[in-house]
């Protein structure tokens, strides 16, 4: 009985050292990020034969404590926070770009043709003449710095998905290395490496603020990772690395891919990557950055067609007719001749005419050739036409799109395709015409027998403020700026408020984790005073037990 009662006293010794230990190790990680409180799994030995006394107890496992659901709800908010936060850093730049009094357009198109009104009413004035070609060379630099400041924008989008990707590439690798550490150190003991399980979730957590996986648990404790509609990321300790690459049709633009098998390169775009900072990036990219450059480069180019269009049908101070007051729309619009696109097995070269720059869309081209029909699609709402005829393809839905196709040498083959960009650049490259630099060229008149004092052209040019347009779908151009503010202001906005929205979705469930997982001091004491009575009180019947063993010695001596 005597060798009985030492062995169960040793044994709770030995489970309350344990306890000990467990509870000094969670709280000395009460710091660590993603560590989950462990707990020592008790059970009660049972020494077998016939005998109804207990032999003791024993340490069957030490786990880690968390909730599943949880640690999903808290994934998911932290995914979907972070994606909004970067939503909402960049649309709130263009948004105080595009509205700034001295930054946007709104208060340089109002000076220019307040500065046109007043040569209207004193269309001999020198001074008058003067002030117009100053405000004019004001609203075409604005364009200019507008379009500057948009393409830094582009520029730093494109670093900070490389960044992302890079650092996406870390972890994976991280990951992957956790995996095949946890698989070794849980087939040796049958035991959950706790540890190392926490160290891998937390890369997950930190994986997830960069871009949404999917994660699914393997038996032999690895994790597979995915991405977009089911791409692996990690599967066991293999990675799948992630590159950028640009997209196909915005190469000015850079999206991230994988690396897959065999050498193909998979894009993921803003379809395929829906949280994360990295979806944010490219979701803000796709409905605020692309749509403020496509519209503003179309307003310079429309602006300045129209402008010219009433400003040639006049005459200058000398009565001559006039010429362009700003850049040729032609010179605008160069990227409106298609590009071939590099795999074409054809050599048909296609030139585009100009008609019409009101009637171009706020948006790009794509024409492709299938053998027999030529088929244009406007990239920004898939609307198209297909006909064997180029000069035919131009009419969308019935409405023209201020342009004419037609071939020159060469032939196409099926499969052959082109892009069309037709504004594109143009409020970059927007300015005076070539010798717009003396007031007297300024055609206010509608007559050479009249000039100077005839003040009739003078009047239409000033009407352009308010006179509707098709820009917009029939708005003025400050009605058609103003759309573009407000479209900018309102995705800002939103952004804002999905931002306190997840900030708090995503305190809350971390609050609901941290219930469960997270370290309290004050319990962790507690679980020290418990076990070390429970040591003192297994040392003491040890004491008791080494007594009666020396006693029974003793009989027997």
């Amino acid at each position: 009985m005597a060798t009985g009662i030492l062995g169960i006293a040793l044994s709770g010794l030995a489970a309350a050292q344990a306890g000990i230990s467990t509870t000094q190790h969670n709280i000395a990680n009460v710091n660590t990020a993603g560590y989950r409180r462990q707990e020592v799994g008790f059970e009660a030995q049972f020494s077998g034969g016939t005998s109804f006394y207990g032999a003791g107890v024993g340490v069957s496992t030490v786990r880690s404590l968390y909730n599943q659901f949880q640690d999903s709800q808290v994934l998911l908010n932290q995914t979907q926070l972070s994606s909004n936060e970067a939503y909402a850093n960049q649309a709130s730049q263009i948004d105080l770009l595009l509205s700034d009094v001295n930054t946007g357009l709104t208060g340089a198109l109002d000076a220019f043709f307040s500065a046109t009104q007043t040569v209207a009413s004193d269309p001999t004035s020198d001074a008058a003449r003067q002030v117009m070609l100053s405000s004019a060379r004001n609203l075409v630099s604005r364009f200019n710095n507008l379009s500057d400041s948009l393409d830094s924008m582009r520029i730093d989008s494109n670093l900070e998905i490389a960044a992302s990707v890079g650092t996406i590439n870390i972890y994976t690798s991280q990951i992957a290395d956790l995996n095949g550490k946890i698989a070794g150190a849980e087939a040796g003991t049958g035991q959950p490496a706790n540890d190392l399980r926490d160290q891998r979730d937390q890369l997950v957590a930190e994986l997830n603020k960069l871009i949404n996986v999917t994660t699914v648990q393997q038996g032999d404790g690895a994790f597979n990772l995915y991405v977009g509609s089911g791409q692996p990321l990690v599967v066991g300790t293999s990675v799948t690395q992630m590159t950028v690459t640009p997209d196909p049709d915005y190469p000015e633009f850079d999206v991230p891919a994988l690396n897959l098998a065999g050498g193909v390169t998979q894009r993921l775009d803003a379809s395929l990557v829906s949280g994360g900072s990295l979806g944010g990036l490219l979701a803000v990219r796709e409905e605020v950055l692309q749509p403020a450059m496509r519209d503003l480069d179309l307003l310079a180019l429309s602006f300045a067609a129209e402008f010219n269009r009433l400003h040639q049908a006049g005459f200058d101070l000398d009565g001559v007719a006039g010429g362009n007051f700003f850049t040729d729309a032609a010179s605008l619009s160069q990227n409106l001749q298609p590009a071939a696109r590099t795999d074409n097995t054809g050599n048909l070269s296609i030139s585009a005419t100009l008609d019409d720059a009101t009637q171009l869309a706020a948006g790009d081209y794509e024409l492709s050739f299938d053998g027999v029909n030529y088929t244009l699609t406007r990239l920004a709402d898939g609307v198209s036409a297909s006909d064997p005829s180029l000069a035919a393809v131009t009419t969308l839905g019935g409405v023209a799109q201020g342009f004419t196709l037609s071939a020159g040498a060469g032939a196409a083959n099926a499969g052959d395709s082109w892009i069309l960009r037709p504004s594109q650049g143009a409020a970059g490259a927007i300015g005076l015409a070539a010798g717009m630099t003396d007031p007297d060229l300024i055609a206010a008149s509608s007559s050479s027998a009249d000039s100077p004092g005839n003040n009739e052209n003078a009047l239409l040019l000033a009407g352009l403020q308010t006179a509707t347009t098709s820009v917009g779908g029939g708005d003025s151009f400050n009605s058609a700026y103003a759309k573009v503010v407000a479209r900018t202001a309102t995705l800002a906005s939103g952004a804002d408020i999905s931002v306190a929205a997840y900030s708090l979705l995503t305190s809350q469930s971390v609050q609901m984790q941290q219930s469960v997982s997270g370290v309290n001091l004050d319990e962790e004491a507690v679980n020290l005073i418990r076990f070390q009575q429970a040591y003192q009180a297994s040392a003491r019947a040890l004491s008791v037990a080494t007594s009666l063993f020396d006693e029974l010695i003793g009989i027997l001596r």
